[in-house]
């Protein structure tokens, strides 16, 4: 009778203690409703061995085996996966924003000084002697340059925040890493002596996410209880309790991110990176400069052919036009894939070198390849000299005399594989100024009578032709615009699009792992009434003991 009333005592008391642990686990849940990343708990609760009774097995209560933490591991991956979209294309809204402003259509847009100066030709062309038409033509030349130099720096200073954005969240990364390794050494050592680590792995899981968030890193969780931590093309960032720092290196202007392997790093290159640093990197080096060699391009373009217009042109000292812009000092190609396959069409190219015109025959199986156009261009004595690049395969042609004015017409050469060469020079938004500074020196007419403007008229029909393949100078302008403005659209369609994705899936995770009030309040009133039942049931076998020990006496 002792025995069996010791059991239910013992029965008592452990259900008295498994209800209080139950309550303070339902507790700890209330206390992190609102904790970024929490995980519900819940106790698991486990009978203890029965013990033989005469002829009967009988319980002797009950534990909390274990805290058992609600954690839907095909949701976590979704959710870390979605905050790598959202970083990317979240990092790109400010610099993308900053390039729309820079290149929009509108008062004093690179488009609208092109017609301000146009304009000023056409004001000319009605009276070429006036010296305030001539004065407002130089103006408008200047703020032509001007214009293009302030949106190329423009660019460069979307640049340069990109990496000082790129350096100031290289520390936080690497923190991140280093707790992630801490935490890996806890969690195994914890689970290893049976005990729950559901507070660590929440907080590794946080930092999980951020990691997908700032750099597209992927994880997958070992035997152990660890969890390896990779960048895209498969580096490792954390291998067990060992973590691998990023460091950020300066080439040129730019930040780039190294790996960080004892003596030796190894470079970051952007198919490595995701999240905001892959979304930073793409802005800095595939659309920056692929925006800047178009606005190259144009400011080539648009040098070159007033110059060789306004070189055919008489000024008012009865001296032959010289350069309006400053002339660039090469004319370089589009790359190629060889510089020896013939695979130009036949035809024929022309050179001007200050007006002085020198065509050059291309035979087809001789010269239509890049090293034969180079050696045809060497060999017409048009006072240039082309090379290749070895690299790139790409044309080069630079003036025999620095400064002079070189024009090249490839509309002669038709047929082939590859597209005829366009030239352009880099840099050449960044660097175009104005070569003349006199008014005497505007070539309006083609003699120095003050009311010739044959010239000035030809110069005007620039203004119309299609000097870059089907566009003139505005409509290419157009263009480079809209890319830029079609790319920020894009860009803020996907954001806003993963970011309601990620809130979707953030509330599913909150409904299935995390902490509901009401659920809460109900397993509180359930352990509630289970300790009062204990201690009731405690009471009663306390009296029957008291009884037992009397009728003893």
């Amino acid at each position: 009778m002792g025995g069996g009333l010791n059991a239910a005592l013992n029965a008592g008391r452990t259900s008295l203690q498994t209800n209080q642990k139950a309550i303070e686990i339902t507790g700890l849940n209330v206390a992190n409703v609102n904790t970024p990343g929490y995980s519900r708990q819940s106790p698991n609760l486990t009978p203890y061995p029965a013990l033989n009774f005469g002829d009967f097995f009988i319980g002797t209560g009950v534990t909390v085996g274990s805290i058992k933490r609600s954690h839907d591991v095909f949701l976590d991956g979704q959710i870390k996966d979605k905050a790598a979209e959202l970083g990317l294309e979240e990092s790109m809204v400010n610099p993308l924003a900053e390039l729309e402003r820079s290149v929009g259509i509108g008062d004093g847009s690179i488009s609208d000084e092109f017609d301000q100066f146009f304009d000023a030709w056409r004001q000319l062309s009605t009276n070429p002697g006036g010296e305030i038409e001539r004065q407002a033509v130089l103006q408008r030349g200047e703020l032509v340059g001007n214009t293009f130099v302030n949106v190329y720096n423009e660019t460069q200073q979307v640049r340069k925040n990109i990496n000082n954005t790129l350096t100031s969240k290289i520390d936080g990364v690497n923190l991140n890493l280093d707790e992630i390794a801490q935490l890996n050494t806890r969690i195994t050592s914890l689970e290893l002596a049976g005990q729950d680590a559901n507070s660590d792995r929440d907080r590794r899981d946080l930092l999980l996410k951020e990691l997908s968030s700032s750099l597209g890193a992927t994880s997958f969780e070992i035997s152990t209880g660890a969890v390896s931590v990779q960048l895209a093309n498969g580096m490792p960032l954390v291998e067990g309790n060992q973590a691998t720092h990023i460091v950020g290196v300066i080439s040129g202007t730019d930040t780039n991110l190294e790996l960080e392997f004892g003596t030796a790093n190894i470079s970051l290159d952007r198919k490595a990176l995701g999240g905001e640093f892959g979304g930073l990197y793409q802005v800095r080096d595939i659309l920056i400069p692929d925006l800047v060699n178009r606005l190259d391009q144009l400011a080539y373009t648009f040098a070159t052919e007033v110059n060789a217009q306004h070189n055919l042109g008489t000024d008012l000292l009865g001296q032959p036009g010289s350069n309006f812009f400053v002339a660039p000092a090469s004319h370089t190609s589009q790359s190629y894939a060889s510089a020896t396959a013939f695979n130009f069409g036949s035809g024929g190219i022309e050179l001007s070198v200050n007006g002085t015109l020198t065509p050059v025959s291309i035979a087809a199986g001789v010269d239509n390849s890049v090293n034969g156009m180079a050696a045809a261009i060497n060999a017409a004595g048009a006072g240039v000299s082309a090379s290749v690049d070895p690299t790139t395969n790409a044309l080069t042609i630079t003036p025999d005399t620095p400064g002079n004015n070189v024009t090249i017409n490839t509309r002669g050469l038709v047929g082939g594989s590859y597209a005829r060469p366009v030239f352009s020079f880099s840099g050449m938004s960044s660097s175009l100024t104005m070569n003349i500074s006199r008014t005497n020196d505007i070539a309006a007419g083609t003699t120095s009578a003050p009311g010739d403007n044959t010239n000035a008229l030809a110069l005007l029909n620039l203004e119309q032709q299609q000097l870059i393949g089907n566009d003139n100078l505005v409509s290419y302008y157009g263009k480079i615009a809209a890319a830029v403005g079609v790319e920020a659209a894009r860009n803020r369609q996907a954001k806003q699009g993963f970011e309601d994705s990620l809130i979707q899936l953030q509330n599913l995770r909150d409904g299935i792992d995390g902490v509901s009030i009401e659920d809460e309040m109900i397993n509180l009133l359930q352990y509630q009434k289970g300790f009062e039942a204990s201690a009731k049931f405690l009471a009663t076998v306390d009296e029957m003991m008291n009884t037992l020990i009397n009728i003893k006496r």
